[in-house]
């Protein structure tokens, strides 16, 4: 079951759809310093963290599963008609989580899906303590004008987020921006 909760940005309407973790401890350092933890996940954090970072493709097709009520009764067919995911910052995986999971939120809206629409030109992360000011570019216009839906997997302080709606606010074919994240990691 999932617990969506509004979030409230640079767009005009916004959701996340869980907590990442619901508990989280301390276990020590590891031989090269790297601090651990056990972690207790959302059922959603689980199949995030085991897609993105486990490369567990079956994950998505379970994803889509338990977030498919909450596109539903968000109304996002009529309100949208373009999914854009948000610019990854590790451009080196195998596949990007994030355009994969807007990729099938894209078809089961059956709405068109623009990967090509956002960079970021850094892989420095929010979550870092970095700044993502003037990371991310749009390097591609809108052709005509659309209400646009922005996917993320993981939303932290809304930094990423709200950089890339202040990016493509500039855009004079985007009428209104709504985000949808998967999970929460803060708050």
């Amino acid at each position: 079951m999932l617990n969506p909760v509004r979030i409230y940005g640079a767009w005009d309407e916004g959701i996340v759809l869980d907590k990442h973790i619901i508990k989280s401890i301390f276990l020590g350092c590891d031989e090269k310093g790297k601090e651990k933890f056990e972690n207790t996940r959302t059922e959603i954090g689980e199949l995030i963290y085991k897609f993105k970072y486990q490369k567990d493709k079956d994950c998505l097709f379970k994803i889509m599963n338990l977030i498919k009520d909450i596109l539903d009764k968000w109304k996002l067919k009529e309100k949208i008609d373009v999914v854009i995911p948000a610019p990854p910052s590790n451009k080196v995986r195998e596949y990007q989580p994030v355009f994969e999971i807007a990729k099938e939120i894209a078809k089961y809206l059956n709405k068109e899906c623009k990967l090509d629409i956002l960079l970021k030109e850094s892989n420095l992360q929010v979550k870092d303590g970095h700044n993502v000011s003037g990371m991310i570019k749009q390097t591609k216009k809108l052709e005509k004008q659309s209400n646009i839906l922005i996917i993320d997997d993981l939303y932290s302080t809304g930094a990423t987020l709200n950089e890339t709606c202040k990016i493509l606010r500039k855009d004079g074919n985007v009428k209104k921006i709504y985000c949808l994240a998967m999970t929460r990691t803060k708050g």
